[in-house]
């Protein structure tokens, strides 16, 4: 049986692996500021290019994970900022996540799900 219904991913601070990645595929993805998404953690693809940590922000902007790349890429279709981290403000940051989703959902609602082959689009 396949059950069609609009799908939405929010994105809250780091997800790696094929776990993380098997949540995005969704008709709209909302992403929180700094979240970033990637098969191998910036620090591990630091670990194994450069034998240490330290150039793991390096390895994120190369891998392009950070919200922001995945936005202008059009993998993240709406970023929920922080001010400027959500732990240094977390009430008005959830309610700015709730609006975004309230807004988002009603969309979606309106609009019915997508199919699997637009939303996978967005990654080819």
């Amino acid at each position: 049986m396949t059950l069609t219904a609009p799908t939405l991913c929010l994105m809250l601070g780091e997800g790696n692996g094929g776990g993380a990645l098997a949540f995005l595929p969704a008709d709209r993805v909302v992403a929180a500021q700094h979240a970033r998404l990637s098969p191998l953690p910036p620090e591990g693809a630091s670990a194994i290019v450069h034998r240490d940590l330290d150039h793991a922000p390096e390895m994120a902007r190369a891998q392009q994970v950070r919200a922001l790349d995945l936005y202008r890429r059009g993998i993240v279709d709406r970023i929920v900022a922080e001010k400027p981290d959500a732990a240094d403000e977390p009430e008005a940051f959830c309610r700015r996540v709730g609006a975004v989703l309230e807004y988002e959902l009603a969309a979606l609602i309106n609009r019915g799900a997508g199919s699997a082959a637009d939303r996978t689009k967005r990654y080819t």
